[in-house]
């Protein structure tokens, strides 16, 4: 498929997606609450390790070979990862609703991912292990080989992330534990694997249209600052307002994405294609 196909499947998906989206435009909000306590536990994080021995040194002096520095990095990564796969279980049972052609609640999505806590914390161990393993591996193999280390890393890092595409929607609909769950997973891949790919890969392409004009705006900024200085309130402006941007982009893509995932799962296992996905256009992605 052609970049240009691509952009246009990719506008076909996105518009799907945004029908459910703009039905229920709280949907939005999981990407909002899931940012907002990444952001909070990390501040809290990072509060704590500047100030935990009343000095400000304690992070500066920590000793980063010690058995204890790995462990409590790996305690932090796994709980903003936790965060993360909470709030998305909350979206896709609430995107699940509004498919089924019920009204989502946000009081409900929570609720749902709160009754899936158990599942999810044993996901979140299994991700956040094999997610720092593979980067540990892609970093020995980039110094040993190179690119050619850096491709077949992220080779295993993108086969990873097909293997555990749906592994959120099975959670929170089958309640199974992670390697059950990544065993799920890899067989509705396995059935759907050009809907899913031809559809993030599209939802990628039109995210990428969208963020052009962004750097449109700091190219333009930057020259004209060359040619002659801006007054630092302007430029002050447009940062604030590209930041806007981004961010606004960042969780309606975030949304759409698990809107996409959580139809094509449906569509997976049932036959069906939910309103108003289509289901000929599903089977004819990537094709």
């Amino acid at each position: 498929m052609d970049m240009f196909k691509g952009i246009r499947h990719g506008f076909r998906m996105a518009g799907a997606s945004w029908a459910v989206l703009k039905s229920h435009p709280k949907l939005a909000l999981f990407p909002v609450f899931s940012g907002l306590a990444f952001l909070g536990l990390l501040a809290g994080i990072g509060f704590l390790a500047f100030s935990a021995d009343g000095t400000g040194t304690l992070a500066a002096n920590f000793d980063t070979s010690q058995p204890a520095a790995y462990a409590i990095f790996f305690g932090v990564y796994f709980a903003l990862a936790f965060v993360v796969i909470f709030f998305n279980a909350a979206l896709v049972f609430c995107s699940l609703e509004a498919y089924a052609g019920r009204t989502p609640s946000l009081s409900a999505g929570l609720g749902a991912a709160s009754a899936r806590i158990p599942q999810i914390l044993g996901w979140t161990l299994v991700a956040s292990t094999v997610g720092l393993l593979l980067n540990a591996l892609q970093s020995f193999l980039r110094d040993k080989l190179g690119f050619i280390g850096s491709l077949i890393g992220g080779i295993g890092e993108m086969a990873w992330a097909a293997l555990t595409y749906f592994v959120v929607p099975v959670l929170v609909m089958e309640g199974v534990g992670p390697i059950k769950a990544v065993s799920r997973s890899s067989a509705i891949l396995k059935s759907t694997w050009r809907e899913s790919v031809g559809g993030e890969g599209g939802l990628g392409l039109v995210s990428f249209v969208f963020v052009l004009p962004v750097v449109l705006v700091i190219a333009v900024t930057v020259a004209l600052n060359r040619d002659a200085p801006i007054a630092g309130g302007m430029v002050l402006a447009v940062m604030v307002l590209v930041a806007a941007y981004i961010m606004a982009l960042s969780v309606i893509f975030s949304a759409l994405s698990t809107i996409f995932r959580t139809g094509v799962y449906v569509y997976a296992t049932t036959g069906e294609a939910p309103a108003p996905l289509d289901a000929a256009l599903l089977r004819e992605t990537f094709r």
